[in-house]
């Protein structure tokens, strides 16, 4: 507000522009250097979530363990204006399931966050090594404690950005994409459902009413 001061609308409207400008770029960047593991250590949803609450919010800038001090630093020029984006390497490791102890449950399917593990319903799961980040966010949820982490036996290294870590981010999307229009189908079939309801009702009370008024036409002709 006291940017706009003595100022004119249209003063006020371009500095207001400018500021939100600055805003997205500067939330953008700071996603461009954030690891795309979507990991939630930072107690926030995702990397863009995080950026946007270190921008809008004012939240620390130490909050990515993935990233650590390098990545806190990044972050700290970012939010001065100075424009990076390094590369940054990490030593990872990728979820294993023992299969011997896996029941089905789903429970590791539903919490991954870039759809690195196949299975059905009491069915056995298994990992997708490649699209495997080390999130970690399936350990905690197994039930039967059949998850662990190992090295990955392929790649050591998680770094970003690259075309990996990007490949991450864009799976994470894909993700929240498909489960928003698998509930948008189940509502609209809810809806769906819920109008034959009322057309069925609709029907049966214009049939009891044609029926009350038949009886009442039998009495009247007596």
């Amino acid at each position: 507000r006291g940017n706009c001061f003595n100022k004119s609308i249209k003063e006020c409207y371009t500095w207001f522009k400018n500021f939100m400008t600055d805003n997205i770029k500067k939330i953008n960047a700071i996603l461009d250097i954030l690891p795309q593991m979507q990991c939630k250590k930072c107690k926030y949803d995702d990397c863009e979530s995080y950026s946007r609450a270190i921008v809008e919010d004012g939240e620390e800038t130490d909050r990515c363990e993935p990233g650590s001090e390098s990545t806190r630093i990044l972050i700290e020029d970012i939010k001065k204006g100075h424009f990076k984006k390094p590369s940054q390497n990490i030593n990872y490791k990728i979820a294993h399931i023992h299969i011997e102890h896996c029941i089905g449950c789903t429970i590791c399917i539903k919490v991954c966050p870039v759809d690195a593990i196949l299975g059905a319903k009491l069915k056995q799961h298994h990992i997708i090594n490649e699209y495997c980040n080390g999130c970690e966010l399936c350990i905690n949820e197994c039930p039967t404690e059949c998850m662990t982490m190992i090295d990955n036996p392929d790649i050591k290294l998680w770094s970003w950005p690259t075309d990996k870590s990007n490949q991450s981010k864009i799976n994470y999307y894909s993700k929240i994409d498909r489960i928003e229009k698998i509930k948008k189908a189940k509502e609209q079939k809810k809806q769906r459902l819920a109008e034959n309801v009322n057309l069925r009702e609709y029907v049966n009370k214009a049939i009891e009413r044609e029926s009350s008024k038949r009886k009442k036409i039998k009495t009247y002709e007596k």
